[in-house]
C-alpha cells in the first residue's frame, strides 16, 4: 500500500511540481487553500503533509495547530517564500518537523518525506524487548 502524502499550497505550480514529483512512490492528495487541506487531513489520514505557511484564508500556522489537535497527526514540514528565522521557530514550536524555503530543490523534498516514512515504518514494526540494537543475531542453519 503507498502512503499518502498532502500537499497544501495555493500556488498551483508548486502543487503540481511536487505531485509529479511523488506520484510514482506515494498517493499524492493537494489542496488550494488550508480549509480543504484541513478537511483532507481528517478524511484521507495521509502520513506526510507538506503546509504553506503563508496562504489566503486559513494561515499554514492556523492549520498546523489544528492538525496538532486531532490526535495522532501526520508529520508536518512547512513550505515558505520566507526565510523569517522567527517564523521557522513557530511552527517548529507549532509541531512542525521542519522547514522548507521556496524554491525548492525536488531532491531534497524527497529526502524530506522518505526520511520521514522511513521512520513512521520502523515505529509500526513490533519491536522485540529481548533484542537488543547493538547485536546481531547469527542465522539459523
Amino acid at each position: 500500500m503507498k502512503h499518502k502524502i498532502l500537499i497544501v499550497d495555493d500556488e498551483e505550480s508548486v502543487l503540481i511540481v511536487v505531485r509529479q514529483a511523488f506520484s510514482s512512490h506515494c498517493e499524492v492528495l493537494t489542496a488550494p487553500d488550508g480549509a480543504t487541506g484541513l478537511e483532507l487531513i481528517k478524511t484521507e489520514k495521509p502520513a506526510f503533509v507538506f503546509l504553506d505557511i503563508s496562504m489566503p484564508g486559513l494561515s499554514g500556522l492556523e492549520v498546523l495547530e489544528m492538525i496538532q489537535n486531532l490526535g495522532l497527526p501526520p508529520v508536518v514540514w512547512m513550505l515558505t517564500g520566507d526565510e523569517d528565522l522567527e517564523m521557522a521557530e513557530r511552527t517548529l514550536k507549532g509541531g512542525a518537523k521542519g522547514y522548507i524555503t521556496k524554491p525548492f530543490d525536488v531532491e531534497r523534498l524527497r529526502a524530506v518525506v522518505f526520511n520521514a516514512l522511513l521512520d513512521l515504518e520502523k515505529a509500526k514494526k513490533p519491536h522485540d524487548s529481548n533484542e537488543k540494537p547493538w547485536h546481531v543475531k547469527k542465522p539459523k542453519k
